[in-house]
């Protein structure tokens, strides 16, 4: 990684109070976004009782005691800006905590929480990139980035990390990362040239990968929204209800009703299977979106699912459905 200046405090904070608030909330998803991947990529836990099931980010927590947001609590009470939600693999018992306390309610040992918080320095630092460079007056490369969509030079590459941040800075007007702006400069010059080239075997398995990978992560958030909805007080039976209505939500443009329910059986599909896959369980993201609107016990974490629909470029309009309108009652009923 390439030497990054760290901001202190007090000019993260400044810099972070200029910004929309949707600016905020796009800046909070690359950031657990990028938690998520540390996590799957070096299966911190993977030693451990406990298994990594998500993160929730608090975007208004440097607003401090002016914040009229919804909070967000270790199990001890501290308020938290980063929320990690914890399972264990031999109960399922759940725990929301803070970095700083795995080791006291998890019994995580100190090597692994030491190795989880260089990731999150790591990530902080891209951060303050991005904070950085926006202060500076820099933003979203629109014309760079408007070219390749035009000349389809994304295909192919909807599934990947870096496609999908374009995608969620493009929205507020946020510089991009060095690193991604030169990935995308490349992209341009290689539309520029004409390069096309069939797909080989290998590069198609890596798309189907990428896919798998996407989807897993996708999994565990609607997992995560799921537990978050009961956690607020909705009943097992409306929840039930609220699985089933999501499904034939997501499967009512499909005419095939197969759906896989583990990331590794996506490896196995063909391409065009895969994709179909993802747009499953993204149709499914955006039913529950709709049916928590004006969900007060849930709103950050609405707002973050949000940003992963605006990142795959999921439609997040209304629907008239009976599925969404019942699902609405069924939240009311229980949140209130």
């Amino acid at each position: 990684m390439e030497k990054i200046t760290a901001l202190r405090a007090h000019q993260r904070t400044q810099i972070i109070k200029s910004l929309t608030a949707d600016q905020v909330r796009a800046l909070n998803e690359f950031t657990r976004y990028a938690m998520l991947s540390q996590f799957h990529t070096n299966h911190y836990l993977r030693d451990t009782d406990w298994e990594f099931q998500g993160i929730v980010i608090d975007p208004l927590y440097h607003l401090a005691h002016a914040h009229r947001g919804q909070n967000l609590y270790c199990d001890c009470g501290r308020r938290l800006k980063n929320q990690f939600i914890l399972r264990s693999r031999s109960t399922g018992h759940r725990l929301a905590l803070g970095i700083s306390h795995f080791q006291q309610h998890a019994s995580i040992p100190e090597t692994v929480i030491k190795e989880i918080k260089r990731g999150i320095n790591e990530i902080d630092l891209y951060r303050d990139a991005i904070l950085i460079a926006y202060a500076r007056g820099q933003r979203f490369p629109h014309q760079a980035f408007d070219y390749v969509q035009t000349h389809r030079g994304f295909a192919n590459r909807e599934a990947s990390q870096f496609y999908q941040r374009c995608l969620l800075f493009s929205q507020v007007n946020l510089p991009l990362f060095p690193n991604d702006y030169r990935d995308l400069m490349a992209l341009v010059k290689e539309v520029r040239a004409g390069h096309r080239h069939r797909l080989s075997k290998e590069e198609v398995q890596q798309i189907v990968t990428a896919i798998a990978e996407d989807w897993r992560s996708l999994n565990r958030q609607l997992t995560l929204y799921e537990y978050q909805l009961t956690q607020a007080g909705l009943t097992n039976d409306h929840l039930h209800r609220l699985q089933l209505n999501a499904l034939n939500y997501a499967l009512r443009r499909h005419k095939s009703r197969f759906v896989v329910h583990d990331w590794k059986a996506i490896r196995q599909l063909n391409l065009t299977k895969a994709r179909t896959q993802q747009a499953i369980i993204l149709r499914q993201l955006a039913f529950y979106w709709q049916v928590t609107v004006d969900c007060s016990p849930i709103s950050t974490a609405r707002d973050q699912l949000g940003q992963v629909l605006i990142s795959h470029q999921q439609a997040r309009q209304s629907s008239r459905l009976f599925a969404v309108q019942e699902g609405r009652q069924l939240v009311q009923a229980d949140l209130g």
